[in-house]
């Protein structure tokens, strides 16, 4: 979050579901797709993370992911529209091809500049090329 605050960073997600680990991960890549589309993506991708255990392991995780959508001011109607979308698919799709061509082991994984960093780096490494 430090990292995505500093001026001269920007900040881009992917989707990189995690499908051979989560049953539902597919599902809440395009609920996150939807909200990032409706303007809250970043919110919901956090909220998705922290209660990764109330939705994850669901026969039908919809209702759940719905309900964080409704939660956050997003309009029931339009999220539902997005979630279900040929477009979200499409997005969700070409950002985990991505992720498996670059042979990504799992999430997050974060890259400064084309070069992939350890989370434990990552500060320091913007830091550095900041000042330059």
């Amino acid at each position: 979050e430090e990292v995505k605050k500093m001026d001269g960073v920007k900040f881009v997600l992917r989707h990189f579901p995690l499908i051979q680990l989560h049953k539902n991960a597919w599902t809440g890549a395009r609920a996150a797709e939807a909200a990032r589309i409706l303007g809250k993506g970043d919110d919901y991708v956090k909220k998705l993370f922290d209660r990764q255990s109330e939705w994850s392991t669901l026969d039908n995780p919809e209702e759940k992911l719905v309900a964080y959508a409704k939660e956050m001011g997003l309009p029931e109607e339009e999220f539902l529209k997005k979630l279900k979308s040929d477009e979200t698919d499409k997005f969700v799709s070409e950002d985990s091809a991505l992720g498996n061509r670059l042979k990504l082991q799992g999430t997050p994984t974060f890259y400064v500049n084309g070069e992939q960093i350890s989370a434990n780096f990552l500060k320091s490494k913007v830091e550095e090329l900041l000042k330059k």
